[in-house]
C-alpha cells in the first residue's frame, strides 16, 4: 500500500496557535490561588479538555478540509479572537462559577461562538465539495456541543464537578453521533494530524520552559535551574523519540486514542509546570510535588500510550512494558518520597526521563539488529529515520 503524503501544516493553523499560547498560559496562571481543594483541580482538567476540544475539532477541519482560502482564512482569524477572550475569562474559583454570574455567562457563550464557527467552516466547504456524511457528521456533533452550553449561557445553570460533565458532551457526541462508521477515518491525513499533535505538545512545554525560568532563575536558583531545565528536557526527547522515530505516520487507524494519548499529555505537562511554581512557594511546596509527580505520571502514560500507533517492526513485547511500567512506577515512588527538595526533584526526573527515552532507543536498536536492518547513517542528514 503507498504511503499516504503529508499534508503541509498551514500558516494560518500556526496563527491560530497563538491564541492557544495565550489559552495555556491564562490556563497554568489561573490555577494560583490562595486556598487549593480537590474542585479547583477538577475545574483545572475540564478547563484543560475544553480547551483541547475545541482545537482538535479545529484540527479536524484543517487536517480535511482546510486549503487555507478566503472561507478558512476569515473564519480561523474570528475563532482566534474568540479563543484569545475566552482565556480571559478562566476561574477556578468555584464561588465565581455559580449561575447567572458574569464569567460564567461570558465563558460559556464565548465556547459556544467557537464552536459555531467551527460548524460554519465545515458547512462553507459543504456548500463548495458538498455535503458527505463526514461534514454532516461534524456539524450535528458541533451543534450539540453549542446547544448543550445554552443553560450555563443563559444562567440557568452554574459550574459545579456535576454540571461540568456536560462539557464532555463533545468527546461522548464522538462515538454516539456517526452517519458512517468510518466517517472519522476516511479523509484524514494521518502525518498531518501527528505533526499538529507535536506543535501543540511543543506549545504547552513552551509555557514549562517559561515557568522554569522565570520561577528558578540562574542567578538565584542555579542548581534547581539547571536539573529542572535538563529534566523537563529530557522528558521533551523522550515524546520526540517515541512520536518521531517509532510511530508510523502514514497509519490508518482510528485516531481518538491518539487523541486521548495527547490530552494525557497535555495534562501531564500542566501540571508538572503548576507543580514546580507552587514548590517555590512554602505555603503551596507540598500540594505543588504531588501535582509535579501527577504531571510527571501522567506524561509517560499519555507518550507510551501512542506507542499503538507505533511501526509494526517496533510495537513493544511484554518485556519491554514490563520494563517501562518498572521504570514509571519507581521514578513516581521515589519522586513521592522525596518531599519538596527541588534540587532533588529535578535529578530524579532528569534520571527518570532518560532512562525511559534511552530504554524506548535500546528497544528500537535491538529490534534493527534482530531484524538485520541497516542503522541510519548519521552522515546522510535524513529527518526520516523510520
Amino acid at each position: 500500500m503507498p504511503k499516504q503524503l503529508s499534508k503541509r501544516v498551514s500558516n494560518y493553523e500556526l496563527f491560530f496557535d497563538l491564541s492557544m499560547v495565550m489559552a495555556i498560559s491564562n490556563l497554568t496562571s489561573s490555577i494560583h490561588i490562595s486556598h487549593l481543594i480537590f474542585s479547583n483541580l477538577f475545574a483545572f482538567i475540564m478547563v484543560s479538555v475544553i480547551l483541547l476540544n475545541v482545537w482538535y475539532n479545529e484540527l479536524f477541519y484543517y487536517n480535511k478540509y482546510g486549503d487555507s482560502r478566503r472561507i478558512d482564512i476569515f473564519t480561523v482569524v474570528a475563532l482566534m479572537f474568540v479563543m484569545g477572550n475566552l482565556a480571559l475569562n478562566f476561574n477556578f474559583g468555584m464561588v465565581k462559577m455559580t449561575a447567572g454570574t458574569h464569567r460564567v455567562i461570558w465563558f460559556n457563550s464565548l465556547l459556544i461562538l467557537a464552536y459555531l464557527i467551527i460548524a460554519l467552516q465545515f458547512f462553507l466547504k459543504g456548500r463548495v465539495l458538498g455535503f458527505n456524511n463526514d461534514i454532516k457528521t461534524h456539524i450535528v456533533r458541533l451543534l450539540v456541543a453549542a446547544v448543550s452550553l445554552i443553560p450555563f449561557a443563559v444562567g440557568l445553570i452554574g459550574a459545579s464537578p456535576v454540571t461540568s460533565l456536560i462539557y464532555l458532551i463533545p468527546f461522548i457526541s464522538h462515538y454516539l453521533i456517526r452517519f458512517d462508521k468510518n466517517a472519522d477515518r476516511n479523509g484524514l491525513n494521518f502525518p498531518h494530524m501527528m505533526e499538529r499533535m507535536q506543535l501543540m505538545t511543543i506549545l504547552v512545554f513552551g509555557e514549562t520552559v517559561i515557568a522554569i525560568i522565570q520561577t528558578y532563575p540562574l542567578s538565584s536558583h542555579p542548581i534547581d535551574s539547571i536539573l529542572l531545565f535538563l529534566g523537563m528536557a529530557l522528558l521533551f526527547m523522550f515524546y520526540m523519540t517515541q512520536t518521531f522515530l517509532s510511530i508510523d505516520h502514514h497509519s490508518n487507524r482510528e485516531a481518538s486514542l491518539l487523541f486521548f494519548a495527547h490530552l494525557l499529555i497535555f495534562l501531564g505537562v500542566n501540571f508538572f509546570t503548576v507543580g514546580i511554581e507552587f514548590l517555590v512557594d512554602a505555603h503551596h511546596a507540598s500540594i505543588g510535588h504531588w501535582l509535579f509527580l501527577f504531571g510527571v505520571l501522567l506524561y509517560f502514560i499519555g507518550v507510551l500510550s501512542t506507542a499503538i500507533y507505533n511501526q509494526e517492526l517496533y510495537r513493544f513485547n511484554k518485556s519491554a512494558w514490563f520494563l517501562f511500567i518498572f521504570i514509571i512506577l519507581l521514578s513516581g515512588i521515589v519522586i513521592a518520597l522525596s518531599g519538596t527538595r527541588v534540587w532533588l526533584l529535578g535529578l530524579i526526573l532528569i534520571i527518570s526521563a532518560h532512562s525511559i527515552s534511552r530504554l524506548n532507543m535500546l528497544f528500537r536498536r535491538k529490534t534493527r539488529e534482530r531484524n538485520h536492518i541497516a542503522h541510519p547513517d548519521p552522515t546522510k542528514n535524513r529527518r526520516d529515520f523510520s
